[in-house]
């Protein structure tokens, strides 16, 4: 039996529960030291960044389950105070070791998503031999020898209570300078702090790019073109890309083709409906349409990324923080392209310009205009106003455009423009809820969508007026879809779950020389940059495995899952289930009308594909 030499009064055991967690911060930073292999520390800035960030973080994740055992003390007396907390302190320092080796063999942190694939695959993944498993026990059996000599030795020594205040006020310091730093060094471009996020498990660095412009503490465009960026952009995590995976084989297209893509902010499958959409209804009778195509992501930052990239969002901190463009911005920009990008959102939240557009100079990051409708307006004005250039200066080389709208995200629509009803005049989400009726609020979004198809009539029919249309790819299509409480779940807009409402959209293709079809296969966002550069840019002769997670859009044999993120959490897809993350580490199954689905089995091949596609462009 233990001997303690102190009276066990509540005062001692909340000092000693202090203590026990500070000790524990420390050996977490200890053993977290295993991340910076990944790490790019280039100078003493960035190093004392570091050290900041580890201060703050782990003794922050110290003391999440230390809260608990400060609970504890209140209730239990010192002999079960002790036990519980070595036996909590042992398996927060194990998941963590685990999560180091992780991280070494995949490059993505440990969550419950990746450990109900592996529990769900079981020895069918991972077959340990018996001097792994001893040497595991012994791991952690040693693990428990030392979180029982720390908290004997708290019991018998612990340092004045007083310097206990000091170490809280240094972590919520550390953790303010932390995100603080991050926060400016986001703003200002610096991915020498930056590309340090992804390394450090559950830490998410504080982004106010807009805030610090709203107040003029930077001008993000200017900041963007200092010739610095360039030069920290090929510092820190662009070398722990492999991206491709192996290299391009491209010739030279025989008719370079322009390409056009128009994505419009929030538009659901069904909306492809001359009811509703008119002008697209009509261009895609003439033109590819996919019937059943879905992004890879039920957001802006996760749908957009996965169209260009043809990539998970889980490589979006990666990528950000190399400043790495797509490959299929690369091969164009190679090819001599005029690049035209014109957003109605901003482009600084989520920050495109720092991946998707990250080598477009001159990038206007804001449009002017003070509502969607205003700037969606604008940026059809101002892609008029550059094919007017194009055509009357006999420019030769081909062009990019890249138009995104935005009304139908924010419903509003001009005074004066026709109205669908029954509808809602004064849209209040906070009258949503399981009996509201859908229909009135469905008419805003239908009368939002009708407005951006007549600009974007504009657009098609000044491509043909102009005699463009005939070279140039035209896609027309969107970052997510809507929700309308249609699973009868409450479920309302996007960003909340995965089902088709949220993931389906459309996709219209005009291709010059491909006649007009009806693609019914499945299809997704993956598809569309492999596609365009084997088929438009040359590199036929790549692989699309090499350069995606996709496949042609014209190819109808397809794996039997996909992956989906949103802005917090991912999901897993298969034909009739979903393995859903959330963002605090639980999993769910869920059928595909989001039922919860009985207990599930994952096919052993199919979690090790996973796996594999989450790290295989990571170095």
């Amino acid at each position: 039996m233990m001997r303690f030499p102190a009276p066990d009064t509540c005062k001692s055991r909340i000092s000693w529960t202090a203590w026990f967690v500070f000790a524990n911060a420390a050996l977490a930073i200890c053993i977290a030291t295993r991340y910076l292999t990944w790490m790019s520390i280039p100078n003493t800035g960035t190093a004392l960044y570091v050290a900041l960030l580890y201060a703050g973080q782990f003794a922050l994740l110290a003391w999440l389950p230390g809260s608990l055992l400060v609970v504890g003390a209140l209730l239990f007396k010192r002999p079960l105070l002790t036990l519980i907390g070595i036996l909590l302190a042992s398996a927060g320092q194990l998941l963590l070791l685990l999560d180091t080796f992780v991280y070494s063999q995949y490059r993505f942190h440990l969550s419950g998503f990746v450990l109900e694939l592996l529990l769900g695959a079981g020895s069918q993944i991972f077959s340990f031999s018996w001097l792994t498993w001893a040497l595991s026990l012994l791991g952690v059996a040693a693990m428990i020898i030392v979180q029982a000599v720390i908290a004997r030795l708290l019991w018998r020594h612990r340092p004045r209570a007083a310097w206990l205040g000091a170490l809280l006020v240094l972590m919520l310091v550390a953790q303010a300078g932390v995100h603080g730093w991050h926060a400016w060094a986001d703003a200002t471009y610096d991915t020498r702090i930056t590309a340090i996020t992804r390394h450090v498990p559950l830490y998410h660095g504080a982004t106010a790019k807009r805030f610090f412009q709203k107040r003029g503490l930077i001008d993000a465009e200017a900041v963007r073109q200092h010739a610095e960026v360039s030069a920290l952009g090929a510092i820190g995590s662009r070398s722990s890309l492999n991206y491709p995976t192996e290299p391009l084989a491209c010739e030279q297209p025989e008719r370079p083709l322009n390409i056009l893509l128009i994505a419009i902010e929030s538009l659901r499958a069904d909306m492809l409906d001359p009811r509703w959409l008119p002008n697209i209804s009509a261009f895609a009778e003439r033109a590819l349409v996919f019937r059943n195509h879905y992004s890879n992501g039920n957001a802006t930052k996760p749908g957009i990324f996965s169209l260009f990239y043809g990539l998970p969002a889980s490589y979006w901190d990666a990528f950000s923080a190399a400043s790495t463009p797509p490959l299929l911005m690369q091969r164009m920009q190679q090819l001599g392209y005029d690049m035209t990008i014109l957003a109605s959102a901003t482009l600084v939240s989520p920050a495109f310009d720092r991946n998707v557009f990250a080598g477009i100079k001159d990038l206007r990051l804001n449009t002017p205009g003070s509502v969607p409708w205003q700037r969606d307006l604008q940026i059809t004005r101002d892609w008029l106003d550059f094919t007017e250039a194009y055509v009357r200066d006999g420019r030769s080389r081909p062009f990019f455009g890249f138009l995104f709208y935005d009304t139908t995200h924010s419903y509003r629509v001009p005074d004066d423009y026709p109205r669908i009803e029954p509808y809602w005049k004064t849209v209040n989400q906070l009258e949503l809820g399981p009996n509201f009726d859908p229909e009135p609020y469905l008419n805003v979004y239908r009368t939002a969508a009708r407005y951006t198809d007549e600009l974007i009539q504009r657009v098609l029919q000044d491509l043909e007026t102009k005699g463009l249309l005939e070279d140039t790819i035209v896609i027309v299509t969107s970052d997510h879809g809507q929700e309308f409480n249609d699973n009868r779940l409450n479920y309302w807009g996007h960003g909340s779950n995965f089902s088709d409402y949220q993931l389906k959209v459309p996709m219209v293709i005009h291709w010059p020389g491909k006649s007009p079809a009806v693609i019914d296969h499945l299809t997704e966002h993956f598809d569309v940059a492999p596609t365009l550069l084997q088929q438009a840019l040359g590199c036929e002769a790549t692989p699309a495995e090499a350069i995606s997670s996709g496949n042609s859009l014209f190819a109808a044999t397809r794996r039997p899952w996909t992956i989906a993120h949103s802005y917090m959490n991912y999901a897993l897809l298969l034909d009739d289930l979903q393995v859903v993350t959330h963002p605090a580490g639980s999993v769910e199954i869920l059928q595909r009308d989001m039922t919860p689905a009985p207990k599930h089995r994952l096919p052993a091949d199919i979690v090790a594909d996973v796996l594999k596609e989450l790290s295989r462009f990571y170095k």
